[in-house]
C-alpha cells in the first residue's frame, strides 16, 4: 500500500544501523530504532564496537566499544526530506503522519 501513497523512495541511513542508537530527552539516554534515531531532533549518539570480535573471542569483555555523538542530517519521519534542527527533543513528524495520527486518537 505503500506505493499508492508515493512511499517508493527507500530511507537514507547515514550511520550505521547495525549500532546501539540511542537519543538523548530530558538528560537521560533512551535506545531506539534506526526510523526514530534519523528523524530524533536532539542529541543522537551511536555505540559500536571498535573492531568485529574474532571466532575464537572467549570472553566478549574484551571487546572494546567506541561512542560516537552523531551529527549528521535530521529527516523527516518515514521520508527523505532533510529538515533543520530545533532540538526540540522529539521525533519530526511528517503532515501526513500528524494527520493519520490525529485521526486515530480520535476513535
Amino acid at each position: 500500500m505503500a506505493e499508492k501513497r508515493g512511499g517508493l523512495e527507500k530511507m537514507r541511513y547515514d550511520f550505521p544501523t547495525e549500532a546501539v542508537l540511542e537519543v538523548q530527552i530530558k538528560n537521560k539516554w533512551y535506545r531506539v530504532t534506526s526510523r526514530e534515531f534519523r528523524s530524533f531532533d536532539g542529541k543522537r549518539r551511536y555505540t559500536k564496537p571498535v573492531k568485529q570480535p574474532s571466532q575464537g573471542m572467549r570472553d566478549l569483555n574484551e571487546l572494546k566499544w567506541e561512542t560516537i555523538d552523531y551529527t549528521g542530517p535530521l529527516y523527516m519521519f518515514a521520508s527523505n526530506e532533510e529538515v533543520i534542527p530545533v532540538y526540540n527533543e522529539k521525533i519530526v513528524a511528517t503532515p501526513y503522519y500528524e494527520k493519520t495520527n490525529k485521526i486515530s486518537g480520535s476513535r
